[in-house]
């Protein structure tokens, strides 16, 4: 819940313990402006399968400079799972938003195995990829409101 004074979004922030998330959000006012979890929740999907899209194209640029196995499974297979989690989790609110959570936490992984390919290509992990395993932890914040 947020705290007096606290718009919902910062509320959600707050139990991120991630100081970058109020700074990713703060300039979207469909995220910032909302009153209450069901309508943040699908504006922050919303926002968060956008970012997947953007770092999907990033990892297909990065793999014709780096074609490692890795690198390519990063950008073909788990960044077009995170997206797909990100639908999934919005298609469930209403009915299951446990499932909804799961959905937003595990969309994640995509951006962790991809850290980990850029660490073994000794590659700096681009914000991009940062920004959506971000995004999957205040989804799944912002969520779990709804239970």
């Amino acid at each position: 819940m947020a705290a007096s004074g606290e718009s919902l979004y910062e509320g959600v922030c707050r139990e991120t313990k991630n100081q970058d998330c109020v700074p990713r959000l703060k300039d979207d006012p469909q995220i910032t402006l909302q009153k209450n979890y069901l309508d943040l929740s699908r504006f922050i999907l919303d926002f968060a399968e956008k970012k997947a899209r953007d770092g999907k194209e990033y990892m297909l640029q990065i793999t014709i400079e780096h074609p490692t196995i890795r690198i390519n499974l990063c950008a073909n297979h788990f960044y077009e799972a995170t997206i797909t989690s990100f639908i999934s989790a919005k298609g469930e609110l209403i009915e299951d938003p446990m499932t909804a959570t799961y959905d937003a936490k595990v969309a994640g992984d995509g951006p962790e195995y991809c850290a980990k390919a850029f660490t073994a290509a000794n590659i700096e992990n681009p914000p991009i990829n940062k920004l959506v395993a971000l995004v999957s932890i205040i989804a799944f914040y912002a969520i779990n409101h709804l239970d």
